[in-house]
């Protein structure tokens, strides 16, 4: 009996089981029962940390157990009347249970037949029982094994591909690279990776293809290709793969299965594919284990942000030999559209020189949204800088509406805050989904007032013979931000002659640094250049000042300078602050009284207390609450100007008075006295002016 017994052994050691545990189970079933002359022959395999428990009945048919269907003892085989057992109910005879280890937790071997069980068939029970057990031990150690060496696999995998991947700046160069890394890692047959160019894929593979193959149509019937248009992976058999019309390289006398892995990019965009070939993968369930995927998904992952990092090299790369080809017909054109889309000409009159500059970024040709204007509204000047975001011609375009915008409301009248304000009403209800920044700066030249309103933007820089400084005020949010959003405005007056700078953050920020040593340079420019020649011109300070950059223009730089000679002699200004009380109607008759003395004018004081006292009047009645009150006189022309600026926006109106009427009649005395009279809007309100002169004898 143990001669035949040998020979049932060696088929449960024989190497097409071992390291297959269903097989090790179906052949150990089988061996025992034929050897011990068993009616049937069932394998209880108790389940390890990889392999769920096993009920196998006479090799063939694998039965679903929640607990062990028999009670295993440790210790020699032990015979006993049968019970009823899944799948083969009301046994009759005896019953040997053999344990497949010493300790009877691995499980055991159950046979059962009519006749009882001799002494010398218990022990070549025990033997088998106990042979199948070692055999099971062996193969889970093999199978743990290589798990192990799977997952030593992946990892050099990954980190092999990781090394090529970060030495590789080109899309040729990684595909070039990585399939015979995967086959020599692998040891796989063979691995392909093709790139999409255009309508077709290009590819290199490991061992190498004929030329013919290195390029497949995207729209063609093969497995890459679908799985390009899918953005699925595909596992392919050697049956399926002799299905396809069109293999694209895959040749099914090669490979037992192959995995096709698409490379999706961002926005699930897929870029090409990866393929691994091996000579045979089938199994039962099958022909690739889930571990596979998971791998060549991570490999197709980084494979695919090394691809698109390189296709942006490969991008920039192509971009500059193009621009360092074309650079200066860019820089040409960009210069002509730029100067399409600002002033050609600076307001010219005496004591006041504009100068100005425009600088696109070193860097491209795009046009960018950085302006410049300067407007006459009568004695005064209006100067502007802004920059709306972005550079693109959507920008640029958007720039030309902000231009004649803000030119617009400013040659109406309204003041820097006003204007702003309606500016960026405007951005808003063009919904043009940019921003932009302006600064509006205005010079009433025969005062040397200066007001200033900002939207976001640097503020402007004044030098005059109190020194240099910069004039501080509030700026509101930049225009298209906030419909709501208010732009205070705030007065300064310049100390004889002096100069004004407007500029753009391109003129002082530094990539990287900020604008910190930008406008330390600007500040010792325009020190040193009034300090040396106090006389100089606007267009050689503005000359001085661009010369001077310390950085090379990563932004457009746009800058305004305005040398200004001091106010006209002879024209004086006064202003007071009547609060809501109509005794405030006597006050300012006192103040003019007081001024048109001082300046050798009492002969306007008549006609210009009734004018004053029905401005006031108005303000303080129908607008509510307190007025300010300004008095300009021009020496040289013997000229006053009334101005009283109330909360109101709404305009006054002359009124018909019936002869009985106790008012009304406000507008046309001033209309009958007045030289000229005007209302313009302001920021919160408004300003009512009338002017007065003395008559020429």
């Amino acid at each position: 009996m143990f001669e035949g017994l040998h020979r049932h052994l060696l088929d449960i050691t024989h190497p097409r089981v071992a390291g297959d545990l269903p097989a090790l189970l179906r052949t150990a079933a089988r061996s025992a029962r034929s050897a011990l002359g068993a009616e049937h022959c069932a394998v209880w395999f108790a389940g390890s940390g990889t392999h769920d428990p096993v009920y196998l009945l006479d090799g063939d048919v694998f039965l679903d157990v929640e607990a062990p269907p028999v009670a295993v003892v440790p210790g020699p085989p032990r015979q006993s009347r049968p019970a009823g057992l899944p799948g083969l109910p009301g046994l009759s005879g005896s019953a040997l249970v053999a344990p497949l280890d010493a300790g009877g937790t691995r499980g055991a071997l159950l046979l059962t037949r009519a006749a009882a069980f001799s002494a010398q068939e218990e022990q070549a029970a025990a033997v088998l029982a106990l042979s199948v057990g070692v055999a099971v031990e062996a193969t889970l150690l093999a199978a743990a094994e290589r798990v192990a060496a799977a997952a030593a696999a992946r990892a050099a995998l990954l980190e092999r591909i990781t090394g090529l991947l970060q030495t590789s700046a080109t899309s040729a160069q990684i595909t070039a690279r990585i399939p015979p890394a995967v086959v020599e890692v692998l040891g796989c047959r063979s691995s392909s990776l093709y790139v999409l160019d255009g309508e077709d894929l290009t590819g290199a593979s490991d061992p190498p293809l004929p030329e013919g193959l290195r390029r497949v149509r995207r729209g063609a019937d093969t497995p890459i290709s679908q799985a390009v248009r899918t953005g699925r992976p595909l596992v392919v058999t050697r049956e399926q793969i002799a299905g396809y019309r069109d293999l694209g390289g895959l040749d099914p006398e090669r490979y037992g299965v192959v995995l096709v892995v698409p490379l999706r990019g961002r926005d699930d965009v897929v870029l090409g594919a990866l393929t691994v070939g091996w000579d045979d993968r089938a199994s039962a369930r099958s022909p690739l284990e889930h571990s596979d995927l998971d791998l060549f998904a991570a490999v197709a992952a980084q494979i695919t942000v090394a691809l698109e990092r390189a296709q942006l090299l490969d991008a920039e790369r192509s971009s500059r030999e193009a621009l360092s080809r074309s650079h200066e017909a860019l820089a040409v054109l960009a210069r002509d559209l730029q100067r399409g889309l600002l002033p050609t000409r600076m307001p010219a009159r005496d004591g006041l020189d504009v100068a100005t500059r425009y600088a696109p970024a070193l860097a491209g040709a795009d046009i960018g949204g950085d302006w410049y204007d300067a407007v006459e509204c009568g004695d005064d000047v209006a100067l502007i800088v802004g920059d709306v975001q972005g550079h693109s011609t959507r920008a640029a375009g958007l720039m030309g509406q902000l231009r004649t915008a803000v030119r617009a409301y400013v040659s109406e009248g309204h003041d820097p805050s006003a204007a702003l304000e309606r500016t960026n009403r405007l951005l808003v209800d063009l919904d043009a989904g940019l921003f932009a920044t302006c600064c509006l700066l205005r010079l009433d030249t025969a005062t040397g007032v200066v007001s200033v309103a900002s939207a976001g933007h640097p503020a402007p820089l004044v030098v005059d013979d109190g020194g240099l400084r910069e004039v501080v005020l509030d700026p509101g949010p930049p225009l298209g931000v906030d419909p709501g959003a208010a732009y205070p405005a705030v007065k300064h007056r310049l100390l004889g002659r002096g100069a004004l700078v407007l500029h753009t953050d391109g003129v002082v920020e530094v990539l990287g640094e900020g604008s910190e040593r930008g406008e330390r340079v600007l500040r010792e420019t325009l020190r040193e250049a009034l300090r040396t020649d106090p006389g100089r011109s606007a267009e050689r300070l503005a000359s001085a000042v661009m010369a001077a950059i310390p950085h090379e223009l990563t932004d457009d730089a746009a800058l305004l300078v305005a040398t200004f000679a001091g106010s006209t002699a002879g024209r004086l200004e006064a202003s007071r602050w009547l609060p809501p009380d109509i005794r405030s109607v006597a006050s300012a008759r006192e103040f003019l009284r007081e001024r048109l003395v001082a300046w050798s004018a009492d002969e306007l004081a008549d006609e210009a207390e009734l004018v004053l006292s029905e401005l006031v009047t108005n303000a303080l009645v129908h607008a509510g609450g307190g007025a300010g009150l300004t008095l300009r006189f021009d020496g040289a022309a013997r000229r006053l100007t009334v101005a009283v600026e109330d909360s109101s926006t709404r305009s006054p109106r002359e009124r018909d008075a019936g002869p009985d009427a106790l008012g009304g009649r406000g507008l046309g005395i001033v209309e009958a006295v007045a030289d000229a009279w005007g209302v313009e809007a302001t920021g919160h309100g408004k300003t009512v002016w009338a002017e007065l002169a003395v008559e020429a004898e």
